[in-house]
């Protein structure tokens, strides 16, 4: 009778055991988001993070950034760390990026909260030198706009350009004299950066204004170039041939090995359907 109450005993001991970890990670496990600063200007990097109730694999928190017009500004997919948190980065800037309070959504696993931030233009000063990141890579680009100011530059390595949104005041047309570093983005006529430099392609609200740009100096490592910008113009979209670091022939690779496999299937496909059964 005795050793049957101590194994009762026992069991009940390793039930504990066993759930106790469960609760203690219940109770600690929720859903979280969070912003590192309450408050930004342009230019300036939103780091947003938190904390996920229990890791899925390969499920990823969804993170939505909602303007204060309540127009989604962009939307992001991180996947949690083995400890449950996560983090990710948002810049504020362009057409969408409107003064006012902010609101970031992270939803997982059925579960969604949120959390705010206030974004003030604080212009950047119309000359002086932009901080630009992307992946990892800092470059201080230097850059003037005589009408105006300039709010962000962003990096695109979709389209191997550099976006810059700007605000004009006054109703006269004005000047971005903007110093590329080749190391951030480059207009080659060859594959790569060993080709001769080519005219970069400029765009100010959609508009091609390339024919009106000036290459004012040309350097080993830089290129300086003088855009016109009219009154009321907002963005300036500089588009080169390579960009951050080689990121054009990291490209060109995985296309062409994407189109290689699609032949050596469309061979097989085609043999299987000559051969005779």
């Amino acid at each position: 009778m005795r050793y049957a109450k101590y194994a009762i005993i026992a069991m009940i001991l390793a039930s504990l055991v066993s759930i106790a970890p469960n609760l203690a990670y219940s109770q600690a496990g929720t859903l979280t988001v969070r912003v590192d600063k309450t408050s930004y200007v342009a230019g300036e990097t939103i780091t947003v993070s938190g904390t996920v109730p229990a890791v899925l694999e390969q499920v990823p928190v969804a993170i939505q950034v909602f303007n204060p017009r309540n127009t989604m500004y962009t939307i992001d997919q991180v996947l949690p760390n083995a400890d449950g948190t996560y983090s990710t980065t948002v810049k504020v800037g362009g057409k969408l990026g409107i003064d006012g309070i902010y609101t970031v959504k992270a939803t997982y696993s059925g579960q969604s909260v949120q959390t705010t931030f206030t974004f003030t233009g604080g212009e950047m000063p119309t000359t002086g030198t932009i901080r630009v990141e992307f992946e990892g890579n800092v470059f201080n680009v230097k850059a003037s706009l005589s009408n105006g100011s300039i709010t962000s530059i962003e990096v695109d390595p979709e389209f191997t350009s550099l976006i810059i949104s700007v605000r004009t005041s006054g109703t006269d047309d004005g000047t971005l004299d903007i110093t590329l570093p080749r190391a951030l983005i480059d207009a080659k006529t060859g594959p790569g950066r060993e080709g001769d430099d080519d005219a970069f392609i400029v765009l100010v609200d959609g508009e091609d204004v390339s024919d009106d740009v000036d290459e004012t100096s040309t350097t080993s490592t830089e290129r300086t170039l003088s855009i016109p910008v009219p009154a009321g113009a907002e963005e300036v979209e500089i588009i080169g041939t390579v960009v951050v670091p080689e990121f054009g022939i990291i490209a060109a690779l995985v296309l062409a090995a994407a189109v290689g496999a699609i032949v050596v299937l469309s061979r097989k496909n085609l043999m299987l359907k000559v051969l005779p059964k």
